[in-house]
């Protein structure tokens, strides 16, 4: 994947993210969040649980490419999710 590529792809990725995290879930989706990640052109997550009343994440999803994850579980029980990717080496 060129440069040019990869910035196109991240930005493919992160307008979905985007959108995802204006609904609120029922528990962390990682599935949805992996499912854009494959459209995009990038790994999945690792296989990991994302649990807990609030956390954070940082994986190396592609070359030069990290998801940055985090999670808050509010008192209705619904989790706010806020992920995006990024550009940066290993």
């Amino acid at each position: 994947m060129t440069s040019k590529e990869a910035n196109q792809a991240r930005k493919q990725a992160n307008e979905a993210l985007f959108l995802m995290g204006k609904k609120y879930w029922d528990g962390t989706p990682i599935t949805k969040i992996d499912e854009i990640l494959y459209r995009a052109g990038f790994n999945v997550t690792e296989e990991a649980i994302y649990c807990g009343r609030e956390g954070r994440s940082q994986e190396f999803v592609g070359e030069n490419t990290w998801i940055s994850l985090s999670w808050y579980k509010m008192p209705s029980g619904r989790y706010e999710i806020t992920a995006y990717v990024s550009g940066g080496t290993k």
